[in-house]
C-alpha cells in the first residue's frame, strides 16, 4: 500500500470527523462559550430519566457526571428527613396517606417508581418500576451515596417550618454536611426557621427575588441587589398574570415571562460572590441562553440529554460520545 493511498485514507477520515464535530457544536459553541459554562443540577435527581428522588435517579445522574443534585424532603411522623415531593403518597407511590402522618418503616414497603413511565417508540406507555421497585430513601442515605465533590440542593416541601429545620439540621449536623448543602423552599418560613444554625447556607426567598425581576421587568429600575454571597434561585421562564385593578372589576392578562437578561444579571451581580441558578432549563436553546447570561448553575429534568450539550471546557469529541450515550465512570 502506498504512503499516498495511506496519506489519502488518513485526510478522508480526518474530514470525516471534523463534518461530525462541526455539526456536534451548535452555532456559537466553539466562539462564544462563556469563560465558566453553568453547571447542571439534576432536578429530584433528574425526574425525566428515572423515578423521582430516589437512590436510582441519583446514581444515573451521578453517572453522567452531574455532581450537584436538587432533592425534595418531607418529614416523616417519625422525624425522619425523607426525599418525597407531593403532598399525599398516591401521587408517586403504591400507597395512600399524607408523609407527616405515615412512619419511616413504613414508607420503606413502599415503590417509589410505581407510577413512573416511559414510551416505546411506537407510542406505548410501560410502568417499568413495577417490576422492580425502588423505595422512598432518607436524606441520610442520599448523603452517604454522594462522592466528596458532589453538593446538595434541599427543597424542603413541608409547611411545618420548625419541625422540618430541627430534623434536617441534625442530620446535616450529623454528616458534618452543612458546607455541602444549600437549603431551598418556596416557603419563605421555612427558609428563616434555619435563622437560628449558622452553618446554614439558603437561597433568596421566592417573593424577594420576584419582586427584584418584576421590577426590572416591569418598572425598569433596579430595586436593589441582594446581600454578598446570596443564592438566587428562579425559572428562566415563568407564565405569569398581570392584575389591573380597575373601577368596573378589572382586567388580568397571563403571559410566558422571560424575567432574565443583562439588565437583571448586572443587579443581581451587583454585590459580591452571588451566585445564580436558573430553574426550568430543559432544551439546548435556554441552556444557551443562560449561559450567554452567565447564569452559575441550570436546574435540569433530565440530565442524560443535558449531559449530551452541556458546555465545558473538555473537546468537542467528549460531547459527542456524550449525544451517542457515554457517561462518565
Amino acid at each position: 500500500m502506498s504512503f499516498k493511498y495511506i496519506l489519502g485514507i488518513l485526510l478522508l477520515l480526518g474530514a470525516v470527523v471534523a463534518m461530525i464535530g462541526w455539526t456536534t457544536m451548535r452555532p456559537g459553541t466553539a466562539l462564544n462559550e462563556p469563560a465558566k459554562p453553568p453547571a447542571l443540577i439534576a432536578h429530584r435527581c433528574g425526574t425525566a430519566d428515572a423515578p423521582e428522588n430516589t437512590l436510582t435517579a441519583c446514581r444515573l445522574s451521578l453517572s453522567y457526571g452531574v455532581k450537584k443534585l436538587w432533592v425534595s424532603v418531607q418529614v416523616t411522623e417519625d422525624g425522619v428527613p425523607v426525599l418525597y415531593r407531593p403532598r399525599d403518597l398516591s401521587a408517586l407511590t403504591d400507597g395512600a396517606g399524607d408523609i407527616a402522618h405515615t412512619s419511616y418503616k413504613t414508607l420503606t414497603r413502599l415503590n417509589a417508581g410505581w407510577h413512573f413511565k416511559e414510551m416505546g417508540t411506537s407510542g406505548e406507555v410501560t410502568f417499568p418500576y413495577r417490576d422492580r421497585p425502588v423505595s422512598i430513601p432518607s436524606l441520610e442515605e442520599v448523603i452517604a451515596l454522594l462522592p466528596e465533590d458532589a453538593e446538595l440542593f434541599v427543597d424542603i416541601k413541608t409547611p411545618d417550618a420548625v419541625r422540618a429545620s430541627k430534623a434536617i439540621a441534625d442530620v446535616l449536623q450529623r454528616h458534618k454536611f452543612w458546607s455541602r448543602t444549600w437549603i431551598y423552599s418556596t416557603l419563605a418560613d421555612n427558609l428563616r426557621a434555619f435563622d437560628s444554625y449558622a452553618q446554614a447556607r439558603r437561597f433568596e426567598t421566592r417573593e424577594e427575588t420576584r419582586q427584584r425581576l418584576v421590577s426590572l421587568a416591569m418598572e425598569q429600575r433596579c430595586p436593589g441587589a441582594p446581600h454578598p454571597g446570596a443564592h438566587i434561585g428562579f425559572e428562566l421562564r415563568r407564565d405569569m398574570e398581570v392584575t389591573e385593578p380597575l373601577t368596573l372589576g378589572g382586567g388580568t392578562s397571563k403571559v410566558s415571562a422571560l424575567l432574565w437578561n443583562e439588565r437583571a444579571m448586572a443587579c443581581i451581580n451587583a454585590t459580591q460572590g452571588t451566585r445564580i441558578t436558573l430553574f426550568g432549563i430543559n432544551n439546548e436553546s435556554d441552556y444557551r441562553l443562560a449561559a450567554r447570561l452567565g447564569a452559575d448553575m441550570v436546574m435540569v429534568d433530565s440530565p442524560r440529554m443535558a449531559s449530551a450539550y452541556k458546555l465545558d471546557h473538555d473537546s468537542w469529541p467528549k460531547r459527542l460520545l456524550a449525544r451517542w450515550g457515554w457517561r462518565e465512570h
